[in-house]
């Protein structure tokens, strides 16, 4: 669930959770340390306007661990850790044993966080605006040929040559397809099928493709960050994101293979 290193983290550091936000940290989330009103890492946030430029965030990592010794679950997000502000609360913590700068003995609550820079490969879960959702699936209903087809919604309107189809079921079974147009029903293809789809074929449209994409994150309050967003547009709110593989094969277990584009990596909110 959420991200996952796939190559070229710098490091991992154990860091602090931040205390100010009070939110908690689970494994596989983005994180940020990003302004003076953080003391810690907190999560990081969906992108607002193209390449975020409204919410200005530099993206630090991605948490693969904490320091208790007993670890803490939900079962819908997995591990997670929260940061604790007063003495009575960090002394209640039963922690392991700190390393690098932070003394043995240290009661705050720590994450261990995988570095983020451009050279960063992710593996990121694909959701329909709640993590553990998966893409709509699709129906095709009419108008079937090897140019397109009409059926159920998607998850949101497509943005012209932005947007990647994959056959499930039919004759093109296994096949991906960049969107043409921009709609929820209407499915359109300058790169043809080589079989007419049939009425009752199915597939799965995400709003990213191979190259340089646009992608926004899941949102859900108190559950930033933990997956890719299939509801979001390619066309208003995202961060530049560089797409190496897609993997929409199985309802659920739908992938995204990426880089952050560079300008995320940059400390423009502090500039």
């Amino acid at each position: 669930m959420g991200f996952y290193v796939d190559s070229g983290s710098p490091r991992t550091v154990w860091a602090p959770v931040d205390t100010v936000t009070a939110a908690s940290l689970y494994v596989g989330q983005l994180v940020k340390n990003d302004s003076v009103s953080l003391n810690g890492m907190a999560p990081l946030a969906a992108a607002q306007s193209t390449t975020d430029k409204t919410g200005l965030q530099s993206i630090f990592g991605v948490v693969i661990g904490d320091n208790n010794y007993t670890k803490l679950y939900l079962a819908t997000y997995g591990q997670y850790q929260t940061g604790q502000a007063t003495v009575a609360s960090q002394l209640a913590r039963v922690k392991l044993g700190n390393s690098g700068m932070y003394a043995a003995g240290d009661t705050q609550a720590l994450v261990r966080v995988a570095v983020i820079n451009p050279n960063t490969v992710l593996r990121g879960n694909i959701y329909n605006a709640t993590v553990g959702v998966a893409p709509t699936l699709l129906t095709a209903a009419s108008g079937c040929s090897t140019a397109g087809f009409t059926c159920n919604a998607n998850d949101v309107a497509t943005v012209a040559n932005m947007c990647t189809c994959y056959c499930r079921t039919g004759t093109n079974a296994g096949l991906y397809r960049v969107v043409l147009g921009a709609s929820t029903t209407a499915m359109t293809f300058t790169t043809l099928w080589p079989v007419a789809p049939a009425i009752g074929d199915t597939f799965v449209i995400v709003p990213l493709k191979i190259g340089y994409s646009f992608m926004n994150i899941t949102y859900t309050a108190g559950y930033l960050g933990m997956g890719i967003d299939n509801s979001k547009t390619a066309a208003t709110d995202y961060f530049g994101v560089h797409v190496y593989e897609l993997d929409l094969r199985e309802a659920g277990k739908e992938t995204a293979l990426f880089a952050f584009d560079a300008i995320h990596c940059s400390t423009r909110a502090l500039s």
